[in-house]
């Protein structure tokens, strides 16, 4: 029980920091995303950038987190923009590596249903456009 509520608590903190990723206007300050994406997943995944893969393997804390159905719009959009980040960094593999990060959040949660919402439909097609422009690589 008691690890259970820590969780919870530091999924609470997750989603405050980030909100705030997300508010940072990705086309004009990349850099200043990077460096907070960077600290995020320092803070909460124990991982830097240049170790994303480690997030495709099954870990108990970090999917604690990273699989948490409460966060899961917000990871998806995380990732989606880190992805896009990474791209106009021409860090393509990093790319790469979070479009395959999207799909294990969303096969975590395919088997749940969710009904269409603008946000679920507006993430939806981000992702297809980010999948595009990686095939377009």
């Amino acid at each position: 029980m008691l690890r259970r509520d820590f969780i919870s608590k530091i999924i609470e903190q997750m989603v405050s920091a980030v909100a705030r990723l997300l508010k940072i206007d990705i086309e004009k300050e990349q850099e200043k995303f990077l460096k907070n994406f960077d600290e995020m997943l320092d803070t909460y995944y124990q991982i830097s950038d240049e170790e994303l893969e480690k997030l495709l393997a099954s870990h108990d804390e970090r999917d604690a987190m990273l699989l948490d159905e409460k966060l899961k719009n917000l990871q998806l959009r995380l990732f989606i923009n880190a992805g896009l980040v990474f791209i106009g960094q021409n860090q393509i593999e990093k790319a790469k590596t979070c479009l395959k990060i999207i799909e294990r959040i969303q096969a975590k949660h395919s088997d749940v249903f969710e009904f269409p919402s603008e946000e679920s439909l507006k993430i939806g097609e981000d992702i297809f456009n980010l999948k595009k422009t990686l095939a377009e690589i």
